[in-house]
C-alpha cells in the first residue's frame, strides 16, 4: 500500500508500506519513505478593498506557474456564513469578462473580482474586531494532458478595522456638477456607540478652493439615538473648474464636548460652465 501527503508546492512525501508472509508463516512488513519536490501550478495572490460606503471586494490573481496551457474549469469563492459573494466575473449577458478561451497561458496572471455583502447589520458590524473568515478560493482546471486538477486555499481572512465612535459618509452627490451651479450633498452621520450624541456642525473652507458652502456654516444637527444614523443636506457652490475636497468638517457632542474632525469626506469633478 502507498500513501502521500499531497499539498501544492514545497516538498512532498511518498510512504509506501510493503505486507508479506515469510516461509514459517510469519507476517510481516517493512516501509519505505521518498521524498521528492513539486512545483505548484498556480500561485494565487489576494487582495481586499474597501469603499468608502463600506463595500468589500475581494480581488484574486491566479498565475499559470506550469509551462504549458491549462484550462481553467472553475473558480468560486465559497463564502463563509458571515458574508454572502457576488461573482463580478461574467458580463451583463452571463459571458466570461477572459473572453471565450478557458486556457491561461504559462506565465500569464488572471484577475477575478468578488464583492463580499456582510449578512451582519450595521449594529453587529460595529462591535466586530479583529479578523474575520470571509470563505475559500475552489479552483479547478485541466492540464494539456486532460489531468484534473483542484486547488483549494485556506480559509481566507479580512482584518476588520474598528470603527469610529461617530462614521462620516457621503450618501448622495453628483458625479460632474457645472461651474457656479449649485448642488447638494448628502452626509450620514452615524452613531456607532451606545450612547446618545446631540452634534453640532462646522463647515470649514478649504484654502484656494473651487468650492463654496452655501448658508450657515455651522449648524445645529440635533440628537442622534444610540447605534443610529441621521442624514444631512449641506449646499455647495462651484465657482472653478477642477476636482476639488467638499472641504472640512468639525463636529462635536454637546453631550460630552468631544470633538471629531474630518479633513475629506468626498471629491467633485466641476466642468466649464
Amino acid at each position: 500500500s502507498s500513501g502521500i501527503n499531497a499539498e501544492y508546492g514545497g516538498g512532498q512525501l511518498l510512504v509506501c508500506t510493503v505486507s508479506y508472509i515469510n516461509t514459517s508463516g510469519e507476517k510481516l512488513m517493512f516501509r519505505k519513505y521518498f521524498k521528492f519536490q513539486v512545483l505548484k501550478p498556480l500561485d494565487v495572490r489576494t487582495k481586499f478593498f474597501t469603499t468608502q460606503d463600506d463595500e468589500i471586494f475581494l480581488e484574486a490573481q491566479i498565475t499559470n506557474t506550469t509551462p504549458h496551457a491549462l484550462h481553467m474549469q472553475k473558480v468560486v469563492l465559497a463564502p463563509s456564513p458571515l458574508y454572502t459573494a457576488t461573482d463580478l466575473n461574467f458580463l451583463g449577458n452571463g459571458e466570461s469578462i477572459f473572453g471565450e478561451s478557458d486556457y491561461i497561458n504559462p506565465d500569464d496572471t488572471w484577475q477575478y473580482l468578488y464583492k463580499l455583502t456582510p449578512k451582519m447589520t450595521q449594529d453587529e458590524k460595529s462591535n466586530v474586531k479583529g479578523v474575520s473568515s470571509v470563505g475559500k478560493l475552489d479552483i479547478m482546471w485541466l492540464s494539456n494532458f486532460g489531468e484534473k486538477g483542484r486547488l483549494q486555499s485556506s480559509q481566507l481572512q479580512r482584518l476588520i478595522q474598528p470603527q469610529g465612535e461617530l462614521v462620516v459618509t457621503v450618501q448622495s452627490i453628483p458625479h460632474f456638477i457645472s461651474s457656479n451651479e449649485q448642488f447638494q450633498v448628502v452626509l450620514r452621520l452615524r452613531n456607532t456607540t451606545d450612547r446618545k450624541y446631540n452634534l453640532h456642525l462646522t463647515l470649514r473652507q478649504l484654502p484656494d478652493s473651487g468650492l463654496v458652502w452655501v448658508g450657515d456654516i455651522k449648524k445645529v444637527v440635533g440628537e442622534v439615538p444610540p447605534c443610529s444614523f441621521l442624514d444631512i443636506n449641506l449646499d455647495i457652490l462651484p465657482v472653478k473648474s477642477g476636482v476639488w475636497d467638499l472641504g472640512e468638517i468639525g463636529i462635536e457632542n454637546l453631550v460630552t464636548s468631544k470633538r471629531f474632525d474630518y479633513p475629506s469626506v468626498g471629491q467633485i469633478l466641476v466642468g466649464l460652465t
